[in-house]
């Protein structure tokens, strides 16, 4: 399966996330794997995967205009039948993220939820992230991982 990682981040925190989600996958045997920052992936990348991973710094309790902007755009090329998850960065005290609503846009597009979406938190607004949120994110792609290959 190919799996594409799509973050937007305004201080590299989510990015740090990404890139260790993406880590985990590789651990287990997962190669095909990219990661790409949301201004860089094109609509060909989402195209040519089978696994969408989309994550996002929580702004106003939602993802950022520009992940969601990336994700409609996408869905417009033939989301249904797609594995899709979910990922945020946030405040700890955060009730709601990102997360939600891009899964939520998922499900609406028809896609499958390999596992339920997760967040890392982040100490304050600019960051850093909390201590042991990157071994969590490697921890949360083998777990992608092994949900996608039951799929």
């Amino acid at each position: 399966m190919k799996v594409l990682v799509v973050y937007d981040t305004s201080y590299g925190n989510t990015e740090k996330i990404a890139l260790s989600i993406c880590a985990g996958m590789k651990e287990v045997g997962l190669n095909d794997v990219t990661c790409k920052k949301a201004d860089s992936v094109v609509i060909d990348d989402f195209k040519s995967a089978d696994v969408w991973v989309l994550g996002s710094p929580t702004h106003v309790g939602s993802a950022t205009g520009t992940i969601k902007k990336v994700l409609k755009s996408a869905i417009k090329t033939g989301a249904s039948g797609k594995i899709g998850v979910a990922f945020d960065t946030r405040f700890d005290k955060a009730t709601k993220g990102g997360t939600q609503k891009i899964q939520k846009m998922m499900e609406r597009a028809g896609m499958k939820i390999a596992v339920p979406g997760e967040w890392f938190i982040v100490e304050n607004m600019k960051g850093p992230l909390a201590p042991g949120e990157e071994a969590k994110a490697v921890t949360f792609g083998r777990k992608i991982a092994g949900a996608i290959r039951q799929k």
